[in-house]
């Protein structure tokens, strides 16, 4: 009997940690029985998790639940976690979703006997900040073990559609990377096709030759294939010369609405605040629909609402309305725009003596070409690019881009078409 023991009581990414966890556990072990330590703290998680746990048990598995409270210390957890499991002939310990002193009792427990063994599963954050496997391509999820490689082919049979987002930019994304998992073992070389031309690689990245390719072969304006780059999350966001990152880390970060067609949402900010302003300007936009990216931009944004704070400010630019929102609000805040002119006055004003005030640019010189990075530019544009197939009506599209097919393709071998909607999509390339 294989088993399992995976921790639910991080303090942060509790629920994806967790859910990435069980659901990565089972495709490549098939435990039989899983043993859940949580904390009270946690238990909002356990309910979204109810669910999975359901999907497990018609599987035939075994769920059993531990609390925190019962451990003292890593004698009553080994008592517990021996009690247990006591039946099992191999046993995965998961300390992935775990609080620091749980993850050491796991690792103490591995070194005890040889039917234990460590996992641990690392997430590529960044741009995929806020998502969670199956919901993104298996070479995000990596898992180790210090017993050796894993060689086991993961096989992944659960039907998870209610974890899927109503946000439907969001949701295309979930349901690409959960068709891709269920068709490849792995998928280390990732393209993007539009229309039969590879518009972008992750084993050869340029993003300049991307735009140029999407202005021949899919719109007749290079502003909107700049744009869509740019939406997509292909560029660095600097200010004073230094990734967002790093310099809003422990910090909340107050944007004006430029930032997010700058494509915001792809960057690690963990306290990201909206004015009311933004939002103001953003349906101004949605309503104008002169280009494809107004067809786009609000689903994009409903995205970013999710796990962003909004804060009051007046309903009129956010030239104007930013540096009259209420101090106490943004005080020790770090205010961004790309606006120079706005910049230049707010430098000026009262607002620069409780936030800091800096103007944020884009670095184009394709930095941003990590593996993980690439692939979530090319989930982002087919999302993009699937929406403005299905927003655009037909009599304005024709005047506005070609979109006849848009596909990812793995390992130079397989393609998906994902405007072919709950169809047999799968195709072989030539």
């Amino acid at each position: 009997m294989i088993c399992t023991v995976i921790p639910i009581n991080r303090s942060d990414f509790t629920f994806e940690s967790s859910f990435s966890s069980i659901v990565r556990t089972y495709e490549l072990f098939r435990p039989e029985k899983y043993v859940i330590i949580h904390a009270k703290f946690n238990s909002v998680h356990l309910e979204k998790l109810k669910y999975l746990f359901e999907k497990l048990k018609e599987k035939g598995k075994k769920i059993e639940m531990v609390s925190t409270e019962s451990i003292s210390d890593f004698n009553s957890f080994k008592n517990i976690i021996d009690e247990k499991t006591k039946e099992c002939e191999k046993v995965y310990l998961v300390p992935t979703s775990g609080a620091n002193i749980i993850a050491v009792f796991l690792a103490l427990l591995s070194k005890e006997n040889q039917r234990y063994q460590l996992v641990n599963y690392i997430f590529s954050f960044g741009p995929w900040t806020h998502f969670y496997y199956p919901f993104v391509p298996r070479d995000l999820e990596v898992a180790y073990t210090l017993e050796g490689k894993i060689t086991n082919k993961p096989s992944l049979d659960l039907n998870l559609d209610p974890y899927l987002e109503r946000n439907e930019f969001v949701r295309n994304i979930q349901m690409f990377a959960l068709k891709i998992n269920k068709k490849f073992d792995s998928c280390r070389e990732m393209s993007l096709k539009v229309n039969g031309v590879d518009i972008l690689r992750t084993w050869s990245v340029n993003y300049h030759e991307t735009v140029k390719l999407l202005n021949k072969h899919v719109f007749s304006n290079e502003d909107v294939s700049e744009a869509l780059l740019k939406l997509s999350g292909a560029y660095d966001i600097l200010v004073e010369g230094k990734k967002l990152e790093e310099v809003s880390y422990g910090r909340t970060v107050v944007i004006d609405t430029n930032l997010i067609y700058f494509g915001i949402h792809t960057h690690e900010i963990r306290d990201l605040a909206i004015p009311y302003c933004a939002d103001d300007e953003i349906l101004r936009s949605v309503n104008k629909k002169d280009n494809p990216i107004s067809y786009i931009i609000f689903y994009v944004y409903q995205a970013l609402l999710q796990r962003s704070k909004i804060i009051p400010s007046k309903l009129t630019i956010c030239d104007v309305a930013i540096p009259k929102i209420e101090p106490d609000l943004i005080k020790g805040a770090l205010v961004i725009t790309n606006d120079k002119n706005a910049f230049e006055r707010w430098k000026e004003l009262s607002l620069r003596s409780y936030a800091e005030v800096e103007y944020a640019e884009l670095d184009k010189s394709n930095r941003r070409n990590s593996f993980a990075e690439v692939t979530s530019v090319i989930f982002n544009m087919v999302s993009l690019l699937k929406l403005m197939h299905e927003k655009i009506p037909q009599s304005y599209k024709n005047s506005m881009l070609k979109l006849d097919i848009v596909e990812i393709c793995c390992n130079k071998t397989w393609c998906i078409d994902v405007l072919k909607a709950n169809k047999s999509d799968d195709q072989k390339t030539t």
